[in-house]
């Protein structure tokens, strides 16, 4: 398995806080199978440097130094990039990418989705990126109106589901729109969105089991292989289907009723 989005740099965050746990995450990561973990610093949101590019730089630089031996995973460098007006032009200058690729995670606010997402978005595809959206079954938003996660879905976005929204880990409500989220197929990819060894685990497997339940079992293993090795090769991802339209399955409901 492939975990695309983990908080695995010490002191830089709200991930660990030392390398000891840095090594109890990387374990952990290992036993449940997972193969490859890029790394996704926040930027702009709860660093803890002002976004200091030497520090992130440095901080990269002493974690391949010290997992360069480890031989069950390998690790790549990313990022978590908090949605800004200034996105599209820090982009290449912080190096914001997955690996290097054309993608880039893109996380919301929890409570709101800003009026010029659409534009911003579409001017970061014109720069020749192409935004993933972090767990957007985290943003009350996105749950309640899911037609605009369609939208975004529809305009050339991918999704990302955190593993622990789909096994309840951040409650009823969350997991609810998780597997909805599902249902329309609107997700691309799971990822542990990890930040420690206890609270928040880098775990996949579970995570995967629960989404079979809901696309099959070919389609859940994909969210967590062919897809995200697609983004580390700065590949088109393979086709998961087209977006579902929310309203669509509430006027073929009602249609229903009214017969």
């Amino acid at each position: 398995m492939i975990d695309l989005h983990c908080h695995l740099l010490p002191d830089w965050d709200d991930g660990p806080e030392s390398w000891e746990e840095v090594e109890k995450m990387v374990e952990q990561a290992s036993e449940d199978g997972i193969r490859k973990i890029c790394l996704t610093p926040h930027i702009f949101r709860f660093s803890r440097y002002n976004d200091n590019l030497q520090v992130l730089n440095a901080r990269f630089e002493e974690f391949f130094q010290r997992f360069s031996s480890f031989s069950q995973i390998e690790f790549y460098r990313g990022a978590e990039v908090f949605i800004h007006p200034d996105l599209v032009s820090v982009i290449e200058k912080k190096r914001l990418s997955l690996n290097g690729s054309e993608y880039v995670f893109v996380e919301f606010p929890s409570d709101q989705v800003p009026a010029g997402v659409k534009e911003l978005f579409y001017q970061m595809q014109l720069a020749g990126y192409t935004p993933i959206i972090s767990h957007p079954e985290r943003n009350t938003v996105f749950g309640q109106q899911p037609e605009l996660l369609y939208d975004l879905v529809n305009r050339g976005c991918l999704v990302q589901l955190t593993a622990m929204s789909l096994t309840g880990g951040f409650g009823h409500e969350v997991k609810k729109y998780a597997e909805q989220f599902l249902k329309y197929n609107l997700v691309h990819l799971i990822a542990t969105d990890a930040h420690d060894s206890i609270r928040r685990k880098p775990v996949l497997s579970q995570a995967v089991e629960q989404a079979a339940k809901i696309v099959g079992p070919g389609k859940a293993e994909a969210m967590v292989g062919d897809v995200p090795q697609a983004i580390l090769d700065n590949r088109i991802v393979p086709d998961v289907g087209p977006p579902i339209s929310p309203g669509s399955r509430k006027r073929k409901l009602f249609a229903f009723l009214r017969k």
